[in-house]
């Protein structure tokens, strides 16, 4: 039901996910646009340079714009997140790898990480499990973002679309509560960023067990060990480690939501790269 203005200034109206405000990024505030291409410069330096993708103008996409291009915190974010699974030696397994593979993102949010993988990576298919509301934003964006992909919704074929046909789609969007319908015969990396913190003990721990259970070589997480105001999960990285070995990697000095100099926090987020156990026995 929203009018064309809606669609057309989407990712305004994405502030209800990120917490990230367009108004935030006007031309008047050059110090914070100062520190963002310290960052940046920053970012550029400790990684590779191939993989910064800029926030897209379609749909409202706001940001500093630095040479050229826009930047916001997420776009810096998802920078960092592909230089982490870079140095972790997992991306190389996906960029112009000749057999398709399958990536399985927990809770995508507006969109924007996908759109960066994608772009990265286009022999790929994307698998969005999210509360399904949410798709409005990320199936919106993504189908926008990329107009010739492929895309199924779950609930539009009897045998689901997460079977033996997922090479067919660009793009799946599975509800959060159709978990048990992802068995696909292979999965390639389980993503998950700033949410299994916010989760309860049991849902992160169904979720990884899920991927181990999926023989998902790799899980790659950015999250606070426990949120501050979460009492009902215990550690991320423990229950991570029931089934991959994870190893922190570091990319900067401070988390990804801080500048350059900011002081960071012992309960700051990491970047997590599990590798799945082998179980003996």
């Amino acid at each position: 039901d929203a009018s064309p203005l809606v669609i057309d200034k989407l990712r305004h109206h994405s502030h209800h996910l990120t917490g990230l405000f367009a108004h935030s990024y006007r031309s008047h505030r050059n110090r914070q646009r100062v520190k963002f291409a310290e960052k940046l410069r920053e970012l550029q330096r400790v990684g590779n340079r191939e993989l910064l993708v800029p926030e897209r103008r379609i749909l409202g996409g706001f940001g500093f714009e630095i040479d050229g291009e826009l930047f916001n915190i997420d776009t810096l974010k998802f920078f960092e997140v592909l230089i982490a699974l870079d140095k972790g030696a997992v991306l190389q397994e996906f960029r112009g790898a000749a057999d398709r593979r399958l990536v399985w993102e927990i809770g995508a949010g507006w969109g924007g990480f996908p759109y960066q993988f994608k772009t990265l990576c286009p022999n790929v298919t994307y698998v969005i499990t999210d509360f399904p509301e949410l798709f409005l934003f990320s199936a919106t964006y993504l189908m926008t973002a990329f107009p010739g992909s492929r895309v199924a919704f779950w609930g539009e074929e009897a045998s689901g679309p997460v079977g033996a046909n997922w090479r067919e789609y660009d793009f799946i969007f599975m509800p959060n509560f159709a978990l048990d319908e992802l068995t696909p015969e292979r999965l390639d990396l389980t993503i998950n960023m700033v949410s299994f913190q916010e989760m309860t003990e049991a849902q992160v721990a169904r979720y990884v067990g899920h991927a181990y259970a999926l023989n998902c070589p790799f899980l790659y997480s950015l999250n606070r060990d426990k949120s501050a105001y979460n009492p009902e999960i215990s550690s991320v990285s423990e229950i991570i480690s029931r089934h991959y070995w994870p190893r922190e990697v570091s990319v900067l000095p401070v988390p990804y939501q801080k500048m350059m100099g900011d002081t960071p926090s012992a309960i700051d987020y990491k970047h997590v790269i599990g590798w799945r156990r082998v179980k003996v026995g």
